[in-house]
């Protein structure tokens, strides 16, 4: 962070949201309304300054550490910590109050400093996973694996989307992992016409014929997610069911293969994007194709049409195409893959050739 500052000419950086200070500082800390600061310097050793409520949680941490209570305002400490910057950054998921709070005060210390949004520093350095995040995501990702197979030995004809979006949990709870990463969608039938659907009271097949069931979950392992979808066909598969799902599943592979350190994410949205317009379903691909993860389940890079950031060795992604047939159905494939030298390697292994996802009942 200390060579981004100065390529970026600022002086420091204030770092407040959870994930970003576990990345700095290897301490996940939820505060509340009580603001926390790490400021990291282009000149000078980083400085937390925290409430002393929190004294134990960071006690051992490689940074130096600064304590205010309940009564006083941390603001002018962190200003001080700054010093006498001309051009600071500040993440995004601070309280507008305490961002208007410390500009007060910063101007006090150094007037005419001028506050700029850190997010896409941050996010930048995020973007490129080390060995030992790749090893964490790894093993999510093997834990998602194990997830949705077990699940899919649980799948019935009369079970509701709710009873196993809470099957989830429970079999997340099994495997160790620390929660789930997102509320898990489990849509059924029509309900998989909609990429975001809660989970309700349908019935995974509550009318004559066969039926798919979308899955999205993930999980943790030491902090990294894991996120995985994949469709259940309920029934033996119309052709209609079969068309669509062998042309999700062959734009999931197009992203993979397309998916090459010095590529655009816009090449890579549009390598997925065009095996369903080719086919005529374009209309019905309504999202993008994928987004980074990382500590959050949803970080940069984005695959999306117009970003030209080239893929990078050590990137992590989703590769997840989709159709969605409003009144009908809808299918969602979704692998993680990370960059290598010689192109993406997929972190899921879980099956999902259209043999591998028929629930038979």
């Amino acid at each position: 962070m200390q060579n981004e500052l100065l390529k970026q000419g600022l002086d420091a950086v204030v770092v407040t949201a959870p994930a970003n200070l576990y990345y700095f500082a290897g301490v996940w800390l939820h505060v509340g309304e009580r603001a926390t600061a790490l400021v990291i310097r282009q000149s000078a050793a980083p400085l937390w300054i925290v409430h002393a409520m929190f004294r134990a949680e960071v006690r051992g941490v490689h940074v130096e550490t600064v304590f205010w209570r309940d009564g006083e305002r941390p603001f002018g400490q962190i200003a001080k910590a700054i010093g006498k910057a001309t051009r600071f950054a500040i993440d995004g998921d601070w309280e507008a109050r305490h961002v208007l709070a410390l500009q007060e005060a910063v101007q006090a210390e150094a007037p005419g400093s001028v506050a700029v949004a850190a997010d896409d520093i941050i996010s930048q350095l995020r973007a490129r996973k080390d060995d030992g995040e790749l090893n964490k995501l790894q093993q999510a990702s093997l834990r998602a694996d194990a997830v949705v197979a077990k699940l899919k030995a649980q799948i019935t004809a009369d079970a509701t989307e709710l009873q196993l979006a809470k099957q989830l949990g429970v079999l997340w709870e099994e495997i160790k992992s620390e929660g789930m990463s997102f509320p898990p969608i489990v849509a059924a039938g029509v309900n998989g016409a909609a990429p975001h659907h809660e989970p309700d009271d349908t019935k995974v097949r509550s009318t004559v014929g066969a039926t798919t069931v979308v899955v999205d979950t993930g999980g943790f392992y030491d902090r990294y997610v894991s996120d995985i979808t994949r469709t259940f066909v309920v029934g033996e598969p119309s052709e209609e069911i079969k068309r669509v799902y062998e042309l999700v599943l062959a734009a999931n592979l197009a992203g993979i293969a397309a998916a090459k350190p010095g590529v655009t994410l816009s090449d890579v949205d549009k390598a997925t994007r065009d095996v369903i317009e080719s086919a005529g379903y374009g209309e019905y691909f309504t999202h993008r194709t994928g987004h980074g993860v990382g500590l959050s389940i949803h970080e940069a890079p984005f695959v999306v049409a117009g970003n030209d950031q080239k893929l990078e060795v050590g990137m992590v992604m989703s590769i997840e195409p989709g159709i969605y047939l409003p009144g009908k159905f809808g299918v969602r494939i979704e692998d993680l893959i990370v960059i290598e030298e010689g192109g993406a390697r997929p972190l899921n292994q879980a099956p999902k050739q259209l043999e591998d996802v028929i629930v038979r009942v």
